[in-house]
C-alpha cells in the first residue's frame, strides 16, 4: 500500500513537473512572439512563426550578456525585436542596402556590405572579434548568399553558439538559385538545403568510421584529419525552412 502511494506520488510529481515545464515554454513562446508582432517582423505568429522555435533556443540568452549577428536589415523591424528581447546583448546587423532601413537604432550596429561577399564578410567578422553567440541569417535568401555567408561566419561562432539559416523554402525556387518554382517547389544539387544535408553526414563521420557514437573516443590520428564540420558542428536541428546549427 505504501509503496503504491509513493509511486502514486512520484507520478504526480512528474506530471507537475511536466505541466510547469510546458506553461514556461508556452510563456515564453507568448512573450518573444509578442514582441516580434509589437515589431511587425515576419518572424512572428502573423506569418513565419520562428518565435516558436526560437523560444525553444533563445529564452536561456535573454538576459544574459551575449554578442548576436542578424544578415538582413531590410526596414528594421527585426532590429526593433532582437532590441527588446535581448536587452544585454551586443547586437550587429549586415545588409548590402541601406535605402529601405525606416528604423535606424542608438543601440545596434548597422554595417553594409555583401554578405556573398566571402573576403569582406570575413574581414567584417574579424574585425569584431568575432565569438558570435548567435547568427541568423535572414538576408537576400539567394543559394550563394547563404551557402558562403555559413562558410565564412560558422568559424567566428562561439562553442555552444547557434547558427540559423531562415527561409530554406527558396531552396525549391528556381528565381533563388533552388531547382523549381512555387507550383511545383524542387530543390537541387547547389541549393543550401543540399549543403546541409551534405552536413548530416559530417555529423555523423566519426561514428561512421569507428562504429562508436561517442566522438570523444576518436584517436588522435582520425582526429587530425577532420574537416572543421566533421570536427565542430555538435548537431543540426531542422525546422520548416529553418535550420539551426550547434557549434560544440
Amino acid at each position: 500500500m505504501f509503496r503504491k502511494f509513493v509511486l502514486g506520488l512520484f507520478v504526480g510529481c512528474l506530471s507537475v513537473m511536466s505541466s510547469v515545464e510546458a506553461y514556461a515554454s508556452d510563456q515564453a513562446y507568448h512573450e518573444l512572439d509578442q514582441l516580434a508582432v509589437q515589431a511587425g517582423t515576419d518572424k512572428s505568429s502573423v506569418f513565419h512563426n520562428y518565435t516558436k522555435v526560437y523560444a525553444r533556443y533563445f529564452q536561456a540568452l535573454r538576459e544574459q550578456p551575449m554578442k548576436f549577428l542578424e544578415i538582413g536589415i531590410f526596414q528594421g523591424n527585426s532590429v526593433k525585436l532582437w532590441e527588446s528581447y535581448f536587452t544585454k546583448a551586443d547586437l550587429h546587423f549586415i545588409d548590402i542596402d541601406n535605402s529601405r532601413i525606416q528604423y535606424f537604432s542608438e543601440r545596434s550596429h548597422y554595417y553594409f556590405l555583401d554578405q556573398a561577399n566571402s573576403v569582406a564578410l570575413n574581414s567584417f567578422a574579424a574585425g569584431l572579434g568575432g565569438d558570435f553567440d548567435i547568427i541568423i541569417d535572414d538576408g537576400g535568401h539567394l543559394m550563394d548568399q547563404q551557402i558562403i555567408s555559413f562558410k565564412t561566419l560558422f568559424p567566428y561562432l562561439k562553442s555552444g553558439g547557434y547558427y540559423v539559416i531562415e527561409d530554406l523554402h527558396t531552396s525549391y525556387w528556381k528565381g533563388f538559385g533552388g531547382g523549381g518554382t512555387l507550383s511545383m517547389p524542387k530543390s537541387g544539387p547547389n541549393t543550401c538545403t543540399e549543403f546541409l544535408k551534405g552536413l548530416v553526414d559530417d555529423v555523423n563521420y566519426t561514428a561512421a568510421v569507428t562504429a562508436c557514437a561517442d566522438s570523444d573516443k576518436i584517436s588522435q590520428e582520425i582526429r587530425r584529419r577532420l574537416s572543421t564540420y566533421q570536427k565542430d558542428i555538435e548537431s543540426i536541428h531542422f525546422y520548416q525552412s529553418l535550420c539551426i546549427i550547434i557549434k560544440k
